[in-house]
């Protein structure tokens, strides 16, 4: 396929900005180096000086976990699209690279994401080169008021999976045969309520359709993390704060080829 690199491509590393003697840089002014294992934990949101989507945006996906993938699965020219696009991270990352980008979101953030909802895109059939996906994790943020919004599907219920596996079946439809794609995804702790393992009920659906190439845990950095009434309340509580985020990297199969039909051997055949 044209443009498609091997899922192995090596990617130079950009060198980091210099920094005056005894002080280190910000972590936002780093240019990003490839990662390379499957703990991925960034030091800020954005990289080299410059913002990547919008940083004040709720639920945001950090900018290093997009590009990683981008010099991994795709080649300049490539079509990467983003279902949920959210304040426009992906979008930014990909044109950085030199590939072309779509972006749909119930509630764009911006002129060049279409308002469309992510169950029904408005894509040919095996048109995209690369998908990345970073859906609601239940009802923890409040992205819109449209009514059809999956982020006021509570992950204690099976609505908000059923309207997962359309958006699952949907990227199916889009990705070109033999490319990948990346899904982004938490699980949820409710306080009073449980736990639910949406990354493992994810991950089932996508097996579905798609092949297993990676599982990568990515080290959360919310801010809520570390303010001492969460972490006195689930210390006091007996229950975990969610300190990592899924990334599972699927690829869609190739077709397979048509085996044509063998004539019987001659001691096979009936005599008439």
């Amino acid at each position: 396929m044209k443009n498609q690199p091997p899922f192995d491509r090596r990617q130079p590393r950009a060198p980091a900005p210099r920094s005056a003697p005894g002080r280190s840089p910000r972590p936002d002014l780093l240019e990003p180096r490839p990662a390379t294992t499957t703990l991925w934990d960034f030091p800020a949101r954005s990289y080299g000086g410059r913002a990547q989507g919008d940083n004040a945006y709720a639920g945001a996906t950090p900018a290093h976990v997009v590009r990683n993938l981008l010099q991994r699965y795709t080649g300049e020219g490539d079509l990467v699209v983003d279902p949920m696009a959210g304040s426009g991270t992906t979008l930014d990352v990909a044109r950085e690279l030199g590939r072309r980008a779509l972006g749909y979101d119930l509630a764009p953030a911006r002129p060049d994401i279409f308002r469309v909802d992510a169950r029904k895109l408005p894509l040919e059939d095996g048109k995209a080169d690369f998908v990345f996906v970073d859906p609601p994790y239940s009802t923890h943020i409040k992205y819109s008021d449209d009514p059809r919004c999956i982020g006021k599907l509570d992950a204690a219920g099976e609505e908000y999976f059923a309207a997962m596996r359309l958006v699952i079946g949907e990227i199916g439809r889009v990705l070109a045969p033999g490319r990948a794609m990346g899904l982004y995804a938490c699980d949820s702790f409710v306080k009073g309520k449980g736990f639910y393992p949406i990354g493992f009920r994810l991950f089932g659906m996508l097996s579905e359709l798609f092949e297993p190439l990676d599982i990568v845990a990515v080290v959360r950095r919310n801010r809520t993390l570390a303010m001492g009434n969460y972490r006195r309340a689930a210390d006091e509580g007996g229950f975990f704060l969610r300190g990592f985020n899924y990334l599972f990297i699927m690829k869609k199969p190739e077709p397979k080829p048509e085996r044509k039909g063998r004539r019987p051997r001659a001691d096979q055949r009936r005599k008439r």
